[in-house]
């Protein structure tokens, strides 16, 4: 049996980009935020964004943990 890949709207995805952060996604959720990223080339930008945002981000707080 398989599990029907949901249709992903620009806000879901986003969502599920930021939550992938702290917590690993399903793979159910892999799935339809893929299949929504192969459409929508806004949310493929948004993504590579965070992914850099974040990226600053664990450089400053690691920055911020040293002594």
């Amino acid at each position: 049996m398989t599990d029907e890949i949901k249709k992903l709207t620009c806000r879901d995805t986003t969502y599920l980009v930021i939550s992938a952060r702290d917590t690993p996604l399903s793979n159910q959720q892999i799935a339809e935020l893929d299949a929504h990223l192969q459409t929508c080339s806004a949310c493929r930008t948004a993504k590579q964004q965070f992914a850099q945002v974040f990226s600053q981000l664990d450089t400053l707080l690691a920055r911020g943990e040293e002594p």
